[in-house]
């Protein structure tokens, strides 16, 4: 399996029929596109690799500046709130997993195949995690 980058894969996930790439936590459209006319985003993995250690592209995020920065500041430094997130995803009926960000409450959203990917792989460690203890 030919791993393909991250930043191809999240653009090609995350922009709509309109040609407009949305930020997965605020859902706007990425504030600009650089000179190329690619939308920028930041890439964030979803949780530290000691939650996901192997590589994926499934495992990152397409974040505006602002939530990256915010995601940074409140799951990404947080050990307990990532712990939250991992199970929250596992267990999620939907693709929308609520978070908190600061004050603020909102959610990650993800596009089908995209939840899949990464809900497979956390389900993977879990049960390699249970065959070593």
């Amino acid at each position: 399996n030919a791993a393909i980058d991250p930043i191809t894969w999240l653009r090609n996930q995350y922009t709509n029929e309109a040609d407009q790439m949305v930020c997965q936590i605020c859902k706007q459209e990425m504030p600009f596109r650089k000179r190329d006319g690619t939308h920028y985003f930041e890439k964030k993995e979803v949780l530290s690799p000691k939650y996901l250690p192997k590589e994926h592209e499934a495992q990152h995020l397409a974040l505006c500046p602002l939530c990256a920065a915010k995601y940074d500041e409140f799951v990404k430094t947080d050990d307990d709130v990532m712990a939250e997130l991992k199970e929250a995803i596992v267990s999620a009926e939907d693709c929308e997993i609520p978070i908190t960000l600061g004050d603020e409450k909102t959610s990650i959203r993800f596009v089908e195949t995209h939840y899949q990917d990464i809900k497979s792989i956390l389900e993977e460690m879990g049960r390699t995690n249970k065959d070593r203890s």
